[in-house]
């Protein structure tokens, strides 16, 4: 439980920078986020086709290659796995938690802590090198259906954190995704889970769910479709009994 409650704390660091970084979600009812997003993409029937990549800027995940190169010393060049708890040891760093930030983002973390202990300029720039995507599951996912659906990533109070391979043959719900990590821990805020997706043009958008109400009371109808590459929070309860 301790290492479960660290990995939820870092998660919501995690998301104060990056409202910090000027990337605040616009935040819809659930309703307005199903409206938003309720325009399929063209369908390829009859084919064999993977589903397409998550729109909007690619955020870093546990799974990918990514590389960092500083132009002014390549002593610092580095390529780095992202492992499923999303902690990386970046040289010049330490241990920094890069799941959910953008390239940029994390270069822009790094080139401050290049120009604060070491250089007296840096220019980054952060890869991403080789990414989960279709049937290819990240290290450590939970596969679901027999996968090819896409991926999502389950943070915070879950039973099993981390990267879900999504079935490419039926349309998968937020509640469906809670149950395949495990379910809401005892620590887990059901009444506020978090759902983040990025539409075309690079906004990213967030609707907030009542999990508990719709598993307690059985209003399936309320709950929202998943799709490849959506961000799920389930925070932590302030008070706990």
């Amino acid at each position: 439980m301790p290492m479960q409650r660290c990995f939820v704390l870092l998660c919501l660091i995690l998301l104060a920078a990056g409202c910090q970084s000027g990337t605040t979600s616009i935040v819809l009812s659930n309703q307005e986020f199903v409206r938003k997003f309720s325009t399929p993409p063209a369908a390829a029937v009859g084919t064999n086709e993977a589903p397409q990549e998550a729109v909007g800027p690619a955020l870093i995940a546990p799974g990918m290659l990514i590389q960092v190169v500083v132009a002014e010393d390549a002593s610092w060049n580095r390529q780095y796995m992202v492992p499923v708890s999303g902690n990386v040891d970046i040289l010049g760093m330490g241990r920094t938690m890069v799941t959910g930030l953008t390239p940029d983002e994390l270069a822009k973390k790094i080139k401050m802590s290049l120009e604060r202990d070491f250089l007296q300029k840096a220019t980054v720039t952060v890869t991403i090198e080789a990414a989960p995507a279709g049937a290819a599951a990240p290290p450590g996912a939970v596969n679901v259906g027999g996968g090819g659906g896409g991926v999502v990533y389950v943070l915070g109070n879950v039973g099993r954190p981390g990267p879900l391979m999504l079935p490419r043959d039926q349309v998968f719900t937020l509640t469906k995704v809670i149950i395949a990590a495990g379910g809401i821990s005892t620590f887990g805020n059901g009444a506020q889970v978090r759902i983040l997706r990025y539409d075309s043009s690079g906004k990213k958008f967030e609707t907030r769910v009542n999990v508990d109400r719709i598993m307690k009371r059985g209003e399936f109808e309320k709950d929202i479709p998943i799709e490849n590459g959506d961000w799920i929070i389930v925070p932590e309860k302030w008070i706990n009994f």
